[in-house]
C-alpha cells in the first residue's frame, strides 16, 4: 500500500480546535449558568402595591410594607389607587400590581384554586360593624329596611360583606328593602354629618384611623354615631367558613369624655390577607412574609394577631395557596436547591439546548456516515490488491509439467505483506465490529491456503518426476 493508498485521518491542528472548543464550551457554561441564576433570582427594581380608601386600614397596612419594602431591600416602591379587594384582585390580575390586599368574601371560592392567585399571609382580622347615626332610631341590623345604608363600593371587600350580612336578616339591595349607597369612608363621614346616611355596614381593621375619626364627632355634645353587631353572629359563621365571631371591646375606638362603642359588641370577622401573583418572584415574596412577620414591624403598626400567634395565624386560613416564597419561608426546611421561578424560568432555555446539541449530534452522525458511504473504504485497494494477486494464481499451476513454484512463492509473499500492511492500519475495534476487516482477513487466508496447495502440489510433483528420472537412469 503506497502513501496515497492510505485512508484519510484527522488533522493533528484539526484535533487541536476540537479541543479547545470543548474546552472553552466547558468553561462557558458554569459562567453562563451564574449568570442565568443572578438574573432569575435577581429582586425586581419596582414593586407596585395596592391600597384601599382613603382612612382604612388597607392603606396603613399596604403603605407600612412598601416603605419597609423601599428600607429593606433598597428598592422602588409605587402605590397604586384602588377602591377595595375587588379591585385589588383586578389589577392583580391585569399585572399592575404585585401586592393586595383581599377578604376572602370578595373572592369566588370556586375559583380559588384555578386562579393565577397566591397567598402570601393573612395579616389581621377585619371587623364587620353597623355604624348608625344616633337619631336614626335603627337599634339592630333588622331595622335597616327603608334607611339610608352605605354598603361600600361596589368593588370593595365591604360590599361583598354586607350582602351577606343584609342576607342573614333577610333584606335584598336588588328588592329595595333598603336606600343603597356606595360609599367609601370619607362619604360616610360627610353622610354621618349631614344626616343624608343612616347607617353604614363596614368590614374594617379595628386599628383603622377612619373609624377614629368618626367616633370622634359628636352632636350637642354627644357621640354622632352608635355601634351595633350582627346578629346571631355563630349562626353565620356555620353557613360561611371564612367567617369567625369577635367581640369589640367598650371604648375600642373613642374612650373619653365618652366611650364608643359604649358596650361590648358581639360580630363577625373575616382575615384581611395579602395575596401575590403566581409568577412574582420567589425570593421577594420570601422577604415580603419575612417582613409582615417581624415583631418589630407588626408592632410598629398594630398586626396584634401575627404579634401574639405569629406563623399559625399567618399561614393558615388563606383563601389562595401560598405562594412558593412563603412556604419557603414557613417550611425552610423543604426550601429547594433551585429557586422554583428560576427552575421554571429556565426550563424553556434547557429544552433548547438539550434540542440543539442531540439535533448537532445526529448531524455530525448523518455527515460522518455520509462522507464515509462516498469515501472509498480504506480497506478497498487492498482488496483489489488481493483480487489481482488471486487472479495471477490462478494462471499458475495449470499444467502437469509447469513448475510455478517461484512465481507461487512470491505471490504468497505479497498476500502476506498485505495483510501485515492492513493489520498496521486496522485498531482492535475494526477487527471487531467492521464487517469489511473481518472478510478482508478471511479472504487473505483463503488465498494463501490455496497457493500454498498449489504450491505444495508443485513440489511434490518436482520430487516425483525428479525420482522417476533417477530410476530410468539406473
Amino acid at each position: 500500500m503506497t502513501a496515497h493508498d492510505q485512508p484519510p485521518t484527522a488533522s493533528p491542528r484539526s484535533s487541536l480546535r476540537l479541543r479547545i472548543a470543548i474546552f472553552c464550551l466547558l468553561v462557558a457554561i458554569p459562567v453562563v449558568a451564574r449568570q442565568l441564576w443572578l438574573h432569575w433570582t435577581a429582586l425586581p427594581t419596582v414593586v407596585r402595591i395596592a391600597t384601599g380608601s382613603a382612612g382604612g386600614r388597607y392603606r396603613e397596612v399596604s403603605e407600612a410594607l412598601g416603605h419597609a419594602l423601599e428600607e429593606r431591600l433598597q428598592l422602588n416602591v409605587e402605590f397604586v389607587e384602588s377602591r377595595g379587594s375587588l379591585t385589588n384582585l383586578s389589577l392583580l390580575r391585569e399585572r399592575k400590581v404585585d401586592f393586595a390586599l383581599v377578604q376572602p368574601e370578595a373572592v369566588d371560592l370556586s375559583l380559588s384554586k384555578s386562579t393565577p392567585f397566591r397567598s402570601v399571609a393573612s395579616v389581621y382580622s377585619e371587623v364587620v360593624q353597623l355604624l348608625v347615626r344616633h337619631d336614626s332610631g335603627i337599634q339592630s341590623a333588622f331595622d335597616l329596611k327603608g334607611h339610608a345604608v352605605s354598603v361600600g363600593p361596589h368593588e370593595s371587600g365591604d360590599n361583598a360583606t354586607a350582602a351577606i350580612v343584609l342576607e342573614h336578616v333577610g333584606l335584598s339591595i336588588e328588592d329595595g328593602d333598603i336606600a343603597a349607597r356606595y360609599f367609601d369612608y370619607e362619604q360616610i363621614q360627610a353622610g354621618f354629618r349631614d344626616g343624608s346616611l343612616d347607617a353604614a355596614l363596614v368590614t374594617v381593621g379595628l386599628d383603622a384611623e377612619f373609624l377614629q375619626k368618626l367616633a370622634a364627632l359628636t352632636e350637642d355634645g354627644k357621640p354622632l354615631i352608635r355601634v351595633l353587631g350582627v346578629p346571631y353572629p355563630e349562626a353565620l359563621t356555620l353557613k360561611n367558613l371564612s367567617l369567625s365571631t369577635h367581640e369589640i371591646p367598650t371604648a375600642a375606638f373613642y374612650a373619653a369624655p365618652f366611650a364608643v362603642p359604649a358596650k361590648p359588641v358581639n360580630t363577625i370577622a373575616v382575615r384581611a390577607q395579602l395575596v401575590t401573583h403566581s409568577d412574582v418572584s420567589v425570593n421577594l415574596v420570601e422577604e415580603t412574609t419575612r417582613i409582615l412577620t417581624d415583631l418589630r414591624f407588626d408592632r410598629d403598626i398594630g398586626l396584634r394577631e401575627l404579634m401574639s400567634d405569629g406563623l399559625p395565624f399567618a399561614r393558615t386560613h388563606t383563601v389562595f395557596p401560598l405562594h412558593d416564597g412563603a412556604s419557603q419561608f414557613y417550611d425552610p426546611d423543604l426550601k429547594p436547591l433551585l429557586p422554583s421561578d428560576f427552575v421554571e424560568a429556565t426550563e424553556g432555555l434547557r429544552s433548547f439546548v438539550v434540542s440543539i446539541l442531540v439535533a448537532g449530534w445526529l448531524a455530525i452522525r448523518w455527515w460522518r456516515q455520509t462522507r464515509e458511504r462516498q469515501q472509498e473504504h480504506r480497506l478497498d485497494r487492498c482488496i483489489q490488491s488481493l483480487l489481482d494477486i488471486e487472479r495471477r494464481q490462478m494462471d499458475l499451476d495449470q499444467t502437469d509439467a509447469s513448475n510455478d513454484s517461484e512465481a507461487l512463492q512470491l505471490l504468497l509473499d505479497e498476500v502476506t505483506k498485505l495483510r501485515q500492511e492492513a493489520l498496521r492500519e486496522l485498531t482492535a475495534h475494526d477487527l471487531n465490529d467492521d464487517p469489511a476487516a473481518t472478510a478482508f482477513i478471511g479472504m487473505c487466508h483463503a488465498l494463501s491456503d490455496k497457493i500454498n496447495a498449489k504450491l505444495t502440489r508443485q513440489r511434490f510433483d518436482a520430487r516425483l518426476r525428479q525420482l522417476i528420472e533417477q530410476s530410468a537412469g539406473n
